[in-house]
């Protein structure tokens, strides 16, 4: 089979991942209706979800790097495939929230396992292939606040979205138990595992992915609900959602060239500061549907190359252990994704989802002051690892 097709079960779990992680933001307010609980106590969805992610991703990388990555990443398929049949059926919020807990631990799966088994079948332009891989999460992103929309208009309700979840989750798994992807030969040593964390390079990437997330999911997580607090239906604040997702996507389809041509860290802090500004100009700018789709998606398409490119920047930086330094970058990411977005919800019931939307801009500032930390220390550490592997 020919490598152009077989990028296409990556692109499927990818949105599987968008699908999971953007469709919760969407239907917190018809939730909180239905269950009749708070936005905190319905936060909580955000904090079993990120709590079955944060500690999947971790675990998946070592598994992946001493056993094998690609039944990691089959095992991942289905129990996020588990997670959506249960939010989609089952009766009561303690259950749901067990099934977002069980999705949670499938995506981590997932997340953790697609970038370096990709790059093990793509080793030309690795970051641009990535990038573009990634892109599909923003199509799994932008379809489900969109698909809500649609499905609310239509006087459909929250668990018939995740009922369309369970039925694509389903067929991305028949197709990944063909066996097209090739196997890792060789396992890592513990010695490995256990030099890779001793360089600093490796926990500055993961504070720069603690803290996108932080911005990223606060805004994904209450954006809708903020909006209808200001006067916006429910159905419009999922489309004004969709457009930040939209600006992922075709962000990273269109900038997935530029990280392999002038550097990993040079576009990520770039992209940073673009981020900072257009959503700095959403929350001061008077609200106007017009600049508010303009900005959103242009928030989303400076800051899409972030988390692919630094993946990327980890897995070329340590090379034997692809699967942990993967993992480790996005375990911190999936840190911010459960922790930061909780603590919204604590804040928008004690104070105002205002100031809950105001700690996004401050997330990504101090992401980017820990890239301009990595940029000073990474090529450094790189080649302290290098001698380490040599011992």
């Amino acid at each position: 089979m020919k490598k152009q097709f077989l990028i296409v079960p990556f692109f499927l779990a990818l949105i599987v991942i968008g699908l999971g992680l953007s469709g919760m933001g969407a239907v917190i307010p018809e939730m909180a209706q239905q269950f009749s609980v708070s936005y905190s106590v319905v936060g909580r969805v955000f904090l079993f979800h990120g709590l079955g992610y944060f500690v999947s991703i971790l675990l998946a990388g070592i598994l992946g790097d001493i056993i094998n990555q690609v039944s990691i990443l089959r095992l991942g398929i289905f129990l996020s495939l588990a997670g959506f049949g249960g939010i989609s059926f089952l009766p009561s919020f303690p259950l749901v929230m067990a099934s977002f807990l069980l999705m949670g631990v499938g995506l981590g799966f997932i997340d953790a396992m697609i970038s370096p088994v990709a790059n093990s079948v793509f080793t030309e332009k690795p970051a641009t292939t990535l990038n573009i891989i990634h892109a599909f999460f923003g199509l799994g992103s932008l379809a489900a606040p969109r698909l809500y929309s649609f499905l609310v208009v239509e006087g459909y309700g929250w668990r018939n979205l995740y009922q369309i979840c369970t039925l694509f989750t389903l067929i991305t798994l028949l197709i990944f138990l063909f066996p097209f992807i090739p196997r890792k030969n060789q396992p890592s040593q513990f010695k490995e595992l256990l030099g890779v964390f001793k360089q600093p390079a490796l926990w500055i990437m993961g504070f720069t992915t603690l803290f996108y997330a932080g911005g990223v999911s606060t805004l994904n997580g209450w954006l809708v609900s903020y909006l209808e607090g200001e006067g916006i239906v429910r159905g419009e604040g999922a489309i004004f959602l969709s457009y930040f997702w939209l600006g992922i996507m075709l962000g990273r389809l269109i900038l997935s060239p530029v990280s392999d041509k002038v550097g990993h860290l040079n576009t990520i802090r770039l992209n940073a500061l673009g981020g900072i500004v257009f959503v700095s100009l959403f929350l001061l700018l008077p609200f106007h549907s017009t600049s508010a789709v303009l900005l959103l998606f242009g928030t989303g398409f400076m800051l899409s190359t972030l988390i692919p490119t630094t993946v990327s920047y980890a897995l070329a930086t340590f090379p034997e252990v692809t699967s942990t330094a993967s993992s480790w970058v996005l375990f911190n990411n999936s840190l911010g994704s459960f922790l930061f977005p909780w603590l919204g919800g604590v804040i928008g019931t004690a104070f105002s989802l205002r100031l809950t939307m105001i700690f996004v801009p401050l997330f990504l500032i101090l992401m980017f002051l820990f890239q301009q930390w990595l940029a000073t220390i990474g090529r450094r550490s790189a080649m302290v690892f290098d001698s380490y592997q040599k011992e």
